[in-house]
């Protein structure tokens, strides 16, 4: 067993079960009991935040919505249907494991026109501010990483987060250096709403990453498998930083991860994980 359970953060909601973040997606990870949950943001043309990873529409949709999202209004967005065939993965990860495979499913073009022919249903992209009020009612103990993929959304985050109930259960974070000094300038210059705390995707620790570390406020750094030690764990938790571990979803990891430090393991398998650690005990 791990010396401390890591939080298990479902990436982009539990994909499993509902499109990836998309409101059944995040309701099946509370559902299950994961700690935490992982979702990404973009803006729309007409300057709202939505909850979406790609730059486009056109995986989720199936090519029915092309172009940038940021050329998009959220009426379009909201209104695009996202087919669950297709997109939902699987229970375990694939053996032997990809990093190619994220919250995509992997299948054939004649795989998913007959998952179609089975499964009719649709979920449907929301916009930030409609995930917060939902989160409002989760009356459970979960925390949210909030991913920045573009620039540009602090204003409009910051308003959000102004009328927020919900900052101290948010980590607000990119995995792009700039997007993090940009989120990092702004809660210097207007001040962090109460609770809430900030983090970056390092990926791994190096002169650049900790250039970053040095001169940032962050309650969280998320590294790779198999790209961080517990030197580099011990390092940062003298500066105050927590450790998440970015994925890795195959028995090798898992168990390399047990003799780390990790605080939460940002997953697309929350469940497999679960029966894996529940199998060793």
């Amino acid at each position: 067993m791990a010396k401390c359970f890591p939080m298990r953060f479902a990436h982009r909601g539990l994909v499993q079960y509902a499109p990836e973040n998309t409101l059944g997606a995040f309701q099946a990870a509370v559902a299950v009991g994961c700690e935490g949950i992982e979702l990404d943001i973009r803006m729309s043309k007409d300057g709202e935040i939505i909850v979406v990873h790609d730059g486009t529409l056109e995986r989720l949709s199936n090519g029915v919505l092309k172009g940038p999202i940021y050329e998009h209004t959220t009426e379009e967005l909201l209104s695009t249907d996202i087919p669950y065939a297709g997109h939902l993965l699987p229970h375990n990860p694939p053996v032997p494991y990809s990093e190619s495979v994220g919250s995509v499913a992997v299948y054939t073009d004649e795989e998913v026109k007959k998952q179609g022919e089975i499964d009719k249903r649709v979920a449907h992209l929301m916009t930030f501010e409609q995930f917060d009020k939902w989160f409002e009612t989760v009356d459970k103990d979960v925390t949210v990483e909030i991913e920045f993929c573009a620039n540009g959304m602090m204003s409009r985050m910051y308003e959000i987060l102004s009328k927020s109930k919900n900052c101290s259960r948010y980590i607000l974070f990119s995995g792009h250096r700039d997007i993090n000094d940009e989120i990092q300038s702004m809660m210097r210059e207007k001040g962090k709403p109460e609770g809430l705390r900030l983090g970056a995707n390092l990926v791994k620790i190096n002169e650049e990453t900790m250039d970053f570390v040095k001169d940032a406020d962050l309650y969280e750094v998320g590294l790779n498998d198999f790209k961080f030690t517990n030197e580099d764990v011990r390092m940062l938790t003298e500066r105050g930083i927590k450790v998440f571990s970015n994925l890795g979803d195959y028995p090798e990891w898992w168990e390399a991860m047990s003799g780390l430090d990790v605080v939460a393991f940002k997953t697309n398998y929350a469940e497999a994980y679960t029966e894996w650690l529940e199998s060793r005990e």
